[in-house]
């Protein structure tokens, strides 16, 4: 074993969505060297530049990390979460669906205390991150930014069905289902670039600044620890081809390495409750009680009912018929194999909140195997063999808070998840509501030429009890993990605004732990743009303390 050493202006831990964005945005003006370190491979595989291939991925250790969860009664036994490793993170491997999240979300921050977190700053970064160019998008989107965002393809009589049945419950029909503040229903957006290619944060942001000479991207790199002076942070260790090296940091470490990995590597390091560190034989370096807990996560669930005369695409994807689909990709880049997110979104409110919707659909004209023996989820399972259609459907305001907490002082040990299901008895309420709303969608007049029968969870369950039966085994994490390394004020939260981790020097979060509450969608894109803002944080940060020390220089 040997022991290597060396220095940089920043330490980024977790080259995923948001730790790419910041590697891009810090080392772009060429005054601060950056180190990037990514337990994970480069993720330059076909797999991944295909979007529909994400089926094939999912679960695989090469592109994901596996978080075993807590046990607890009525859940399927070896309950495990899945959250993408490899540069790009879980944006190389995730459906590639694209929601910004809604005004309200930033405004809350907002008004909880985090000022630089407000609709019209999260705004402004979405629109300089994105490349969206279609003729009816909103006067907020970007054209020109790196990340090129697109709208699904694919049109068919049972999707114009759907849309009709969106406005007949009364959804307004959005041409930019990414319009801020209303709910409504439109074609789905996904981070898939013009010419059918996964659009992930490495693609649009890291790949072409990986070119530059003040940036360092290190793969198969795994942090072990971030090291400290008292409570100043100096720096981190960790593990590349069974060598132990120790990188440090003149200016700052972030932690971008996740919802769950973030506070492991806080945790391990020293930094969280008192209680859960001396438990796991870690000498406590700050006592901080929010690391690990406030665990929240969009609860989802997929129901399918059988359709006629085939208007399904599910026999699409088996035999003969799914190699023609991939070979239309290889040799157009168009076609079913080019996208994978939902065919069209919904966004609408159970609460009379039409600016904040609080429930999101995805609907599909395909079904995916499952019931209450086999405990498939609907919305990843293997698809049936026959036609179907599938609404999937996304709580966006759960108030159930889960934790994750370190079991012993090695790295290489699974975190203790507990998602905590039911915590909070409204949710279970609010998702039986949302079952019998989706009942309602699927009931409308303009798709019942198209449906035969609801076949998951199926008719038997009608009563409020018998749903909340149903859902015990139908839900599943929607992986949008948010919360363990919370903004909030000391005691409350972990970081502040600024993403700065209390009562310590030179270390931050950024990723979606730190979001204090879930956004109104898919958390992908508003975790980047946690990395585009915090970045400007940054560097204001950096040149104010640069300015600082010039003053102090000439007043010497």
């Amino acid at each position: 074993m040997s022991t290597e050493r060396s220095d940089f202006d920043y330490i980024i831990v977790g080259a995923g969505s948001s730790g790419s964005v910041l590697a891009d945005r810090l080392s772009r003006d060429g005054k601060s060297s950056v180190l990037l370190l990514e337990a994970g491979g480069d993720n330059e595989s076909e797999l991944v530049r295909m979007p529909r291939a994400f089926m094939k991925m999912w679960g695989n250790p090469a592109y994901f990390w596996q978080f075993p969860v807590k046990a607890q009664k009525g859940r399927p036994e070896n309950e495990t979460w899945f959250y993408g490793r490899g540069l790009g993170g879980s944006s190389s491997t995730n459906g590639t669906w694209y929601l910004r999240g809604m005004p309200a979300d930033y405004d809350g921050w907002c008004a909880l205390g985090m000022r630089e977190w407000s609709w019209a700053e999260v705004e402004r970064c979405f629109s300089e991150m994105e490349s969206y160019r279609y003729r009816n998008a909103h006067r907020s989107r970007g054209r020109n930014g790196p990340l090129q965002v697109t709208q699904l393809p694919f049109r068919s009589r049972v999707l114009g069905a759907a849309l009709q049945a969106g406005k007949q419950m009364g959804l307004p029909v959005l041409d930019d289902i990414n319009t801020p503040g209303t709910q409504g229903i439109g074609y789905t957006q996904a981070t898939v670039d013009r010419r059918g290619r996964r659009a992930s944060a490495y693609r649009a942001f890291l790949k072409r600044a990986m070119r530059r000479s003040n940036l360092t991207v290190v793969t198969g790199a795994l942090a072990e620890r971030i090291l400290f002076d008292g409570l100043r942070t100096t720096g981190v260790t960790y593990r590349e081809n069974g060598e132990t090296r120790i990188a440090l940091a003149r200016r700052e470490v972030i932690l971008s390495a996740g919802v769950l990995q973030s506070p492991k590597l806080l945790q391990i390091s020293g930094v969280g409750p008192a209680d859960v560190l001396e438990k796991a034989g870690v000498r406590v370096i700050k006592d901080v009680p929010a690391v690990g807990r406030n665990l929240a996560d969009h609860v989802m669930f997929s129901i399918s009912f059988r359709m006629k005369n085939d208007w399904g695409v599910n026999r699409e994807f088996h035999g003969w018929r799914l190699m023609k689909h991939v070979l239309k990709y290889y040799l157009t880049r168009k076609g079913l194999m080019a996208y994978t997110s939902p065919e069209i979104t919904a966004l609408l409110s159970m609460r009379a909140q039409p600016h904040w919707p609080d429930v999101q659909f995805g609907i599909g004209p395909f079904s995916m195997r499952s019931s209450a023996q086999i405990k498939a989820d609907p919305g990843r399972g293997a698809l049936e063999d026959q036609p179907g259609l599938t609404l999937n459907g996304y709580y966006l305001r759960p108030k159930t808070r889960g934790s994750v907490a370190i079991q012993s002082a090695d790295i290489a040990d699974s975190v203790l998840v507990d998602a905590n299901w039911w915590g909070d008895p409204d949710d279970r309420k609010a998702l039986v509501e949302m079952l019998r709303l989706m009942r309602a969608f699927a009931a409308q007049p303009a798709l019942a030429t198209y449906i035969v029968k609801e076949v998951v969870p199926g008719t038997y369950y009608e009563t409020d009890d018998e749903i909340a039966e149903a859902l015990q085994w139908l839900v599943s994490p929607g992986v949008h993990g948010t919360g363990t390394c919370r903004m909030g004020a000391p005691g409350e939260g972990v970081v502040d605004s600024r993403l700065r981790v209390h009562g310590l020097s030179g270390l931050r979060v950024v990723d979606c732990s730190a979001m204090p509450t879930p956004p109104s969608g898919n958390t992908n894109g508003p975790a980047m743009m946690l990395g585009y803002r915090a970045a400007e944080l940054i560097l204001m940060d950096r040149d104010m303390a640069t300015v600082v020390d010039e003053r102090d220089y000439a007043a010497v």
